[in-house]
């Protein structure tokens, strides 16, 4: 009697479906066995890539210069913040006076302490000013010392001032185009007062960015110290951070939100969030690359306490921005890791609901209306509604003047005229409609263009199979890129140096990664060029031409012959080698035939019929020799296996 039971197990007499069943039975059989090795090769693959790429991490000896000297800075700032400060003005000014000899000094030696120091200081330059004398402080001081370090840099290095790499040009057209805005203020009404008495430290800070872009472009020239840079910047990023821990401890629990929003160096809470959210995707990067390496777990304090700074500002566009680059950084790392921690994430909050902080549900109003009333009455909806009027007075705007604009700070202004109701807010609370309606429309096409050509070196750069550190900073300028696109919907942030130097510091080490990307597949023996007998043979005559110091008549000969056979093969047509010397004598000719071979067997058949090639020439014999073909990598073996199974699958 046959078993009802279902758990049992098959019978040895049972039909085979794959042998025996139908072809379309057969053929799911088939599909499902190949698609199973395909999976299992893509693994393998990817595998093979990783083991092959190197870590890229930059050395220390590199860093070292740096990071000992931002140690006395930093050892003075804890000592003053331990002993209570209260010091005495004449020491200050001279431990300040010792920091800046020694940085004005290392000015004629190098330029990365200069940038290290830019970019370490900017973002404290609000609140940490250094008045040196009237209309001198500490931002000046920097900008004229990067410029002095890199004209001198140049100079000692026998280069041009400004290493005009490919994206250049579009951030110089950027800058220019939006340089007119003082002309076109100038030229409205009361325009030349309005510039030069109310809004001229303004438009400086707004050129500022510009200037501090060209002079770290002209001082980074090479792909280890763009490394270098990056790590420079999530040392600055964390410093910052830290720098308003005590800020927020102090500002904890207070009775309403707008009493409990932390300002941060930048002064403002908005501006503060939107930085830190967008400075946080190159060490989110670097972690998602390195995810496997247990290192990269010791940056989980920091990043739990950058996001509870981050949520103390109650900045809704940078909560938005922050998941937005998270969500790209995730992306680019791979979909199934976005994947499996997007799901993750999810059911955690749906199984825990209360990791969720109150103040951010109650920041975008998605509580009960009970608890959203924290402040005085309607703030938040307020704010959204003068939001709203500020926008539609900014499309006005735009209208009326779609090329130019309004003129540098026109909004406002003329805000007053375009607005239903009396509003106190003189910002457009968009960054694209504060270009747009000040500027023009081509300020805001070049501002999104700079956006789309950041994203799209990161992109690139994030698919690098030799350097694990370079796919870290590509997979950061991606999610940077969007990040700061997001950044700057819900506000007008980057209007100055303190706030957009990382991303054009972070730009112009794409620009650099890039452009030794593209030098190292020029060259003859780079990925970007096929090496083969021919090339191989090149060389080796090259080499053994410049130790002899001379040609023989042989070596020219078949340098002759290399170069029709070349032209033939990359022509695509059979031509006659009749290309020869008219200095060799006929003997010396080879016969005319037709070229129906490739590679090495077309080398081996023109070395046969060439009478030059005798074992009587020690040249011709040292020059005929081609070094043995290299040994396939485990990438290649395994792609070559997967394409005789597909012509298997194909045959049958």
């Amino acid at each position: 009697m046959a078993s009802t039971n279902p758990f049992h197990p098959a019978d040895t007499s049972s039909v085979d479906v794959t042998r025996n069943g139908s072809k379309k039975s057969r053929r799911a059989a088939r599909a499902e066995k190949s698609a199973q090795k395909g999976l299992k090769g893509r693994k393998a693959r990817v595998n093979a890539v990783r083991a092959n790429m190197v870590n890229g991490l930059p050395s220390w000896e590199g860093l070292k210069p740096v990071l000992l000297f931002l140690l006395f800075p930093a050892l003075l700032a804890v000592t003053l913040v331990a002993t209570g400060g209260g010091w005495p003005k004449p020491i200050l000014y001279g431990l300040a006076g010792l920091i800046g000899i020694y940085v004005l000094a290392s000015a004629f030696v190098g330029v990365e302490l200069i940038v290290a120091c830019m970019i370490f200081y900017l973002p404290l330059s609000k609140t940490l000013v250094i008045p040196i004398a009237p209309g001198i402080n500490g931002t000046n001081m920097i900008i004229a010392l990067g410029l002095l370090a890199s004209f001198m840099y140049a100079r000692t290095q026998k280069q041009t001032w400004f290493n005009w790499i490919p994206g250049t040009t579009l951030v110089f057209c950027f800058a220019c185009y939006t340089a007119l805005s003082a002309f076109t203020a100038i030229a409205q009404p009361d325009g030349y007062a309005y510039l030069m008495y109310n809004e001229f430290l303004n438009y400086k800070g707004w050129l500022d960015q510009f200037v501090m872009y060209f002079i770290v472009l002209s001082c980074v020239r090479d792909v280890e110290t763009a490394k270098r840079l990056v790590v420079y910047m999530c040392i600055g990023s964390m410093i910052v951070v830290l720098y308003s821990v005590p800020e927020m401890l102090e500002k904890g629990g207070r009775s309403t939100i707008e009493k409990s929003r932390i300002d941060g160096p930048l002064k403002q809470p908005n501006n503060f969030g939107g930085f830190v959210a967008y400075t946080l995707m190159p060490i989110g990067a670097i972690f998602v690359t390195y995810f496997n390496h247990l290192k990269a777990w010791l940056l989980t304090p920091y990043f739990l306490l950058a996001l509870k700074v981050l949520i103390t500002t109650f900045s809704r566009g940078a909560y938005v921005a922050m998941a937005f680059g998270a969500f790209m950084a995730a992306y680019f790392k791979g979909r199934g890791f976005l994947m499996f921690w997007a799901c993750m994430g999810v059911a955690v909050l749906l199984v825990f609901p209360t990791l969720l902080p109150q103040s951010v549900l109650d920041r975008f109003g998605v509580t009960e209306p009970e608890i959203v009333e924290v402040g005085p009455d309607g703030a938040l909806d307020k704010s959204s509604e003068v939001r709203l009027v500020l926008w539609r007075a900014a499309s006005q705007m735009i209208l009326e003047d779609p090329f130019f604009g309004k003129g540098f700070k026109g909004f406002p202004k003329y805000k007053a005229e375009y607005t239903e109701t009396a509003v106190v807010e003189t910002d457009p609370h968009s960054m694209y409609l504060y270009l747009a309606s000040q500027m023009g429309l081509p300020a805001l096409a070049l501002f999104l263009i700079i956006l789309m050509v950041m994203f799209h070196m990161g992109r690139v750069l994030s698919r690098n199979r030799e350097d694990l550190f370079v796919r870290a900073i590509g997979i950061g300028g991606a999610a940077l890129a969007a990040c700061y696109g997001a950044v700057c919907i819900f506000g007008s942030r980057a209007v100055n140096a303190e706030f957009t130097l990382y991303f054009w510091v972070y730009f112009v080490v794409l620009q650099v990664l890039m452009n030794g990307q593209k030098q190292a597949l020029s060259k003859p023996g780079g990925k970007g060029h096929r090496t083969n007998a021919f090339s191989a043979k090149r060389q080796a005559e090259a080499l053994i031409e410049t130790s002899n110091g001379s040609q023989s008549q042989a070596s020219i000969q078949r340098k002759d012959q290399t170069q029709a056979l070349e032209k033939d093969r990359t022509g695509g047509s059979r031509k006659r080698l009749t290309h020869q010397r008219s200095s060799h004598s006929n003997d010396n000719k080879l016969p005319v035939v037709r070229s129906t071979t490739r590679g090495a067997a077309a080398a081996k058949r023109r070395d046969s019929l060439n009478p030059a090639n005798d074992p009587d020439s020690s040249a011709s014999a040292s020059d005929s020799q081609i070094d043995p073909p290299a040994e396939l990598t485990p990438a290649q073996k395994l792609k070559r296996r997967d394409r005789s199974n597909a012509l298997k699958r194909k045959r049958r």
